[in-house]
């Protein structure tokens, strides 16, 4: 369902709020009373810009000359609310950035003692990442995060992409 009701909006891509609300549109009674966290990103390599909405999702986090900043445009979840509202957050691109979205089992894994991983050791592994391919960053992420947790319950999903400009 949700790769359907994804798929039936790319008439506005380059608009993540507008997808995401068109999204929720579609989803909304059709999912057995489940919930959908969603984090779109649109990036335009013309006007070197992102654009950023996201539903009930973790902030993206942009590493940028090996600074860590959080995006955050969040609305309310999809399939849950007809009166759920999403807006974009427009950031320029700059060569060398590196964006992260990952789902909220990585920051809340805990180890044995219950200490969640949480967003500061997770901004803490991406800066140590930067000189790593965006694939060998992704598998670090996620080998950093299943060392410290004592048991995994939940899904551990990132998704690394690097701006490069030609």
């Amino acid at each position: 369902m949700v790769k359907l009701a994804a798929a039936s909006q790319r008439v506005v891509a380059a608009d993540p709020a507008r997808l995401l609300a068109g999204m929720n549109s579609a989803l909304l009674g059709n999912t057995q009373q489940q919930f959908v966290t969603a984090a779109y990103v649109h990036l335009d390599s013309q006007s070197r810009e992102l654009r950023y909405s996201a539903a009930g999702h973790p902030p993206m986090l942009l590493l940028r000359n090996g600074n860590v900043m959080e995006v955050e445009e969040n609305g309310l979840m999809l399939a849950a609310f007809d009166f759920a509202a999403y807006t974009n957050a427009t950031h320029r691109l700059e060569p060398g950035d590196r964006l992260l979205l990952y789902t909220d089992g990585i920051v809340e894994a805990s180890n044995a003692s219950g200490e969640m991983f949480g967003r500061d050791s997770l901004r803490d592994t991406l800066k140590m990442t930067a000189d790593l391919s965006p694939a060998a960053a992704a598998d670090s992420i996620i080998s950093s995060v299943t060392k410290w947790s004592a048991k995994q319950d939940d899904d551990l999903t990132v998704l690394v992409c690097d701006y490069v400009c030609a």
